[in-house]
């Protein structure tokens, strides 16, 4: 079980050490059990329940005050203790536990004085009742953090899940990932720096920048095998031995024989348009434009 990274936050440990005293202050008011007051056989329970009873406007105020400091000084050190590294699971546990009891020895220190009592004969009366109130609230607010907390992880993640869609297709937009007729991935390139694909039987010959020279790889594959992955980083088919990047092409040149792509790139010869592919190629190169 893991602590709630929300128990650590100093807003929630406000609210909780403000909600904890308005439990026990209208907890007190309005629940008052008989301890054997009706009876007469309460013991000393029932005798320091009249004690209580007789003095609770004082009483159950000073209480509430002792409760609100001791509870906020002890999340307040808490917070600062665990600043660098997170408590277990168990050191949570006692700490709480800790913070109960040490609330309780005060509240009991104030009344065994202001009432005259034996105070340890007090210790495990005001003990064994503060931890009987005090359980509520310290577990609705565990299962509170734990559900808020569980939210938070649920909205990081969907983020980061966005987060990594959207990089995803960033990189399939900006990469290439050529592969062989096997489907294994011999070639990753961007998309800016492919010049041209050409065909010559069963292989394709990729033209391509790296470093401000112009490479050609070369791998067993055939056009109609990287046509769908070409139309998806927009490399257009311009012959059917070619294809070409349209971004990397300066000019579409008319010669007596045919129309010619221009390359941007020094030492790469024209690429033929054939006349099946020219309008389509001419409309695209008119678009970048």
């Amino acid at each position: 079980m893991k602590i709630p990274r929300i128990v650590y936050h100093t807003k929630s440990t406000v609210m909780f050490v403000v909600s904890l005293v308005l439990f026990v202050l209208f907890f007190a008011i309005t629940y008052t059990p008989g301890y054997g007051l009706e009876t007469g056989d309460g013991g000393e329970t029932g005798r320091f329940a009249a004690l209580w009873y007789s003095h609770q406007g004082l009483c159950l105020p000073v209480c509430c005050a002792i409760i609100l400091v001791t509870t906020a000084l002890s999340r307040t050190i808490m917070l600062l203790a665990t600043r660098k590294a997170r408590l277990r699971e168990g050191e949570y546990l006692l700490w709480q536990f800790a913070e109960v009891v040490v609330t309780a020895l005060f509240c009991n220190l104030f009344l065994s004085l202001y009432m005259h009592y034996n105070y340890f004969v007090l210790i495990p009366i005001v003990t064994l009742i503060y931890i009987s109130v005090a359980i509520y609230p310290y577990t609705v607010y565990w299962l509170l953090a734990e559900r808020l907390d569980r939210d938070l992880r649920i909205a990081e993640a969907q983020r980061t899940i966005l987060s990594l869609r959207q990089r995803h297709d960033d990189d399939s937009d900006s990469t290439i990932r050529f592969a062989d007729d096997k489907g294994s991935v011999k070639l990753v390139v961007s998309t800016e720096r492919v010049l041209s694909i050409e065909s010559s039987g069963n292989y394709i010959t990729i033209l391509y920048e790296n470093a401000g020279r112009v490479v050609r790889y070369s791998l067993r594959n055939t056009m109609k095998g990287v046509e769908e992955l070409c139309d998806q980083h927009r490399l257009v088919r311009c012959h059917r031995s070619w294809f070409v990047n349209l971004s990397r092409v300066r000019l579409l040149r008319k010669d007596p024989d045919g129309l010619y792509a221009e390359m941007d790139a020094e030492g790469v010869p024209d690429i033929p348009v054939s006349k099946s592919y020219a309008s389509a190629v001419t409309e695209r190169f008119a678009e970048k434009k």
